[in-house]
C-alpha cells in the first residue's frame, strides 16, 4: 500500500489537533483524579499525625505526672521506713565470737561504760540481732548488729557520745551509726563529694526530710535537695565547685512533638 506523501490538508490538521486535545484532556483528567486521591490520603495522614502528636504529648505529660507522684510516694515510704527505725542503732565491729544470746548483755555493758549517768531502766533494749546474710569467710569483717533501744533519748545520747570518743571492744574499734533505710543511705553516698568538701572546710551539716542537706553558716541555714543544684549551693557557702559537680545537669523532660506542617490546601 502506497503512503500518501502529499501535503497535509486542513482536515488532517484539524483531526490531529482534535486527537492531541483529547489526549491532553484524558491525561489531565487522570492526573486530576490521582491528585485528588493523593490529596485525600494526605489529609487523612495529616489528621492521623495530628492525633498521634496530641496523644504522644498527652502521654508524655501523664508520664511526668506519674513520675512526680512515684517520687512523692517513694519519699513517703522512705520516711516511714526511717521512722520505724527511729530508735534503732547500728553497731559495727563487734566480733562474731559474741553469740546472739550474748548480744543484749554485751551492748548493755557497753552503754553502761559510755553512759554511766543513766538510770538502769534507761538501758532497756527491745530487740537486738545481727544483720541478715552469711559472713563471707573467717577473715571477713563481722556483720553489723542492729538494736532497737526502748528509749529514743538513750539512742541519741549513745550516738552523740560514741561520735565524740573512741569505743573499743577486745582491742577492736566499735562504730555506732544510725539505722537508715537503704534508699537514704544510697542518696547520702551520692553526696559524698559534697560532704567531704564540707568537712574539709570544717562546715557541719545535717540531713533533712524530704531528702536535703542542711548547712548552718553565719546565722543562716542553707539547704539543697538535688545534687545537680549543688553548684549554687556550694557557691553560696563560698566554696569552689568540684568538676564532678560542675558537670551535672538537670534531668531533661520528656520530648514533645510539634506540628511543623501546614494542612493540605493552606
Amino acid at each position: 500500500m502506497e503512503q500518501d506523501s502529499g501535503p497535509a490538508t486542513r482536515q488532517d490538521i484539524r483531526r490531529l489537533q482534535e486527537f492531541i486535545a483529547e489526549e491532553l484532556a484524558r491525561n489531565t483528567r487522570a492526573l486530576t483524579a490521582e491528585v485528588q486521591v493523593i490529596g485525600t490520603r494526605t489529609a487523612r495522614l495529616e489528621e492521623r499525625a495530628e492525633a498521634f502528636t496530641d496523644t504522644c504529648n498527652t502521654l508524655a505529660h501523664h508520664a511526668e505526672t506519674l513520675a512526680t507522684r512515684v517520687e512523692t510516694l517513694e519519699e513517703a515510704l522512705e520516711d516511714l521506713s526511717n521512722r520505724s527505725r527511729r530508735n534503732n542503732v547500728r553497731l559495727r565491729g563487734l566480733p562474731e565470737s559474741v553469740t546472739s544470746d550474748a548480744l543484749d548483755a554485751t551492748l548493755t555493758g557497753i552503754m553502761k561504760k559510755l553512759l554511766p549517768a543513766l538510770p538502769p531502766a534507761r538501758y532497756l533494749i527491745d530487740r537486738i540481732h545481727r544483720t541478715l546474710g552469711v559472713r563471707k569467710g573467717q577473715n571477713a569483717p563481722p556483720r553489723d548488729v542492729v538494736a532497737r533501744l526502748h528509749y529514743y533519748s538513750t539512742r541519741e545520747a549513745l550516738l552523740r557520745t560514741a561520735r565524740d570518743q573512741q569505743v573499743e571492744y577486745e582491742d577492736g574499734q566499735l562504730l555506732f551509726y544510725q539505722d537508715l533505710a537503704p534508699s537514704t543511705l544510697a542518696k547520702r553516698r551520692e553526696w559524698r563529694v559534697v560532704t567531704e568538701l564540707l568537712r574539709s572546710h570544717d562546715m557541719r551539716y545535717s540531713w533533712g526530710f524530704p531528702f536535703r542537706i542542711l548547712v548552718h553558716k553565719d546565722g543562716r541555714t542553707y539547704s539543697c535537695t538535688h545534687l545537680y543544684r549543688a553548684q549554687d549551693f556550694l557557691r553560696q557557702l563560698g566554696l569552689e565547685v568540684p568538676d564532678a559537680i560542675a558537670q551535672l545537669t538537670p534531668p531533661s523532660s520528656l520530648p514533645r512533638l510539634s506540628r511543623d506542617w501546614s494542612p493540605a490546601g493552606d
